[in-house]
């Protein structure tokens, strides 16, 4: 699934959905939710990889986002480097340790995503991506 459709997806039943499918991988790794979510969005993200980038994207709570990024260095799983031009912003890039999490993470995603489209055409989803953008590029106006 891609992001734009996720991002509409995101409410409480979506939110209920990705809490199940992950507890496994939480009590398997000893992890909070934040955490494991990080961890997914920094595999994803590309070079917007700051707090305010996880901030944005995720609409997690900047304490939350804190809390468990300073976790996530203690742990290992990601590596902390000061941005080069602004030395205010610190980016987060994943360890090699964190690899077969985010493996795990991305494979519980992909069966969920499969099984939450089952049923609905190629066509249909088309409509539905291009409906979500039109509506993302609308409320971040609003913003």
């Amino acid at each position: 699934m891609d992001t734009r459709m996720e991002a509409m997806l995101q409410g409480g039943p979506f939110k209920k959905l990705l809490e199940e499918q992950i507890a496994e991988l939480r009590q398997k790794y000893d992890m909070k939710k934040a955490e494991l979510e990080i961890l997914y969005f920094l595999s994803k993200c590309g070079s917007h990889n700051t707090s305010k980038d996880i901030h944005y994207q995720l609409m997690m709570n900047k304490g939350h986002i804190s809390q468990a990024v300073d976790s996530l260095c203690k742990r290992h799983y990601i590596i902390a480097t000061t941005d080069q031009q602004d030395r205010r912003y610190i980016h987060y890039q994943l360890s090699d340790s964190a690899q077969q999490i985010v493996e795990e993470m991305a494979k519980k995603r992909l069966e969920m995503d499969q099984r939450i489209v089952e049923g609905i055409s190629e066509e249909d989803l088309e409509i539905f991506r291009a409906v979500s953008e039109k509506i993302r590029k609308n409320i971040e106006k609003m913003i």
